[in-house]
């Protein structure tokens, strides 16, 4: 009979000590799984809230960022990290803090990173607010940010990352502007030109004396004083524009113009235009304000009908037609 005292004795010896092995290892490695367990268990953020103070594209805003801790634990920094499109250059201070010590504002990238001066232990359940100033948002859309709190001495995550609600960048459009509410201290000097309105409310034209200009109606000849001017962009009711001029001319020339029908004004001259004469004029297309009282028409208490004095409003006959003033004498100084 063998004697197995001596094999059980071993055996015995053999498994407390690999049992022991495999724990210091496992205890010791640097990819640990109870470490990744225990990072992996990092709690998310509550209550995650950024809101912007302007939400329009391009504009440098404040944001009022919130969020309530899952974990008691000792924060170092709390990381922001906003879409590509946001430019953090300038977001290097914030302007009000709470629930959180104080500390300094840095980027990089797209990352905001709250640093706490000298942290102490923040209790779970603890609202932390940050208000940071000069954040831009370069595209239109609907975003979020990520945020997580990190531990004092580690780079370990405390809570998070937690996204936050969506909040909404966009364009400024006619909607956002109520009545009466720009005025010129709103626009910057020299930031408005000609490309920026539209030809369908105001543009401007040159008539030259040439093959264009002539078929048009403008044929300036030193006799004729009155033109009858086609032009497409007469679209409307006469009463709702209006049709300015300037007469580039050998002699001094001053004409005015008249509304005739719609693809047509009618241009009334003092003297006649010599050849080669040039013709500048604007078309502004305005809404039509009948005056129906003497008062102003911002005025609080406005009668509800009021005959003008007949001495105001001296009788005005009919426009005369283009060749009537044509074949008047031209030697004459009255303005038709």
């Amino acid at each position: 009979m063998k004697d197995t005292s001596q094999k059980n004795k071993f055996t015995n010896m053999f498994i407390p000590l690999s049992l022991a092995l495999v724990i210091l290892v496992v205890s010791t490695s640097p990819f640990s799984s109870l470490q990744f367990v225990k990072e992996a268990r990092a709690a998310g953020l509550t209550n995650v809230s950024v809101v912007p103070a302007s939400n329009i594209i391009n504009e440098r805003a404040t944001y009022d960022i919130s969020l309530k801790t899952a974990t008691t634990g000792t924060i170092k920094t709390i990381e922001m990290t906003f879409p590509p499109s946001f430019d953090l250059t300038a977001a290097t201070r914030y302007l009000e803090r709470s629930g959180i010590g104080p500390g300094s504002l840095s980027s990089s990238g797209s990352t905001l990173k709250y640093t706490v001066n000298s942290p102490e232990s923040v209790p779970a359940g603890a609202n932390i607010r940050l208000e940071i100033a000069r954040i831009v948002a370069g595209a239109e859309g609907s975003f979020t940010v990520s945020i997580r709190t990190s531990k004092t001495g580690s780079s370990g995550t405390l809570d998070g990352p937690t996204d936050s609600g969506v909040f909404i960048i966009k364009s400024i459009g006619t909607n956002d502007i109520l009545d009466n509410k720009v005025s010129g201290s709103d626009i910057k000097d020299n930031s408005i030109t000609g490309t920026d309105i539209s030809t369908a409310f105001m543009i401007q034209k040159t008539l030259h004396d040439d093959t264009v200009g002539n078929t048009l109606g403008w044929n300036p000849d030193g006799f004729k004083k009155a033109f009858a001017i086609s032009d497409p962009d007469i679209s409307s009711a006469p009463n709702s524009q209006f049709v300015s001029m300037m007469i580039r001319s050998e002699n001094a020339v001053f004409c005015s113009a008249a509304g005739a029908d719609t693809g047509l004004f009618v241009v009334y001259c003092n003297s006649a235009p010599q050849n080669s004469a040039d013709i500048n004029y604007i078309i502004t297309k305005l809404p039509s304000h009948d005056v129906t009282s003497s008062l102003s028409a911002s005025s609080e208490s406005t009668p509800s009908s009021v005959s003008p004095p007949t001495s105001s409003y001296p009788h005005m006959s009919a426009l005369p037609d283009v060749d009537s003033i044509n074949r008047q004498d031209e030697t004459s100084s009255e303005f038709p």
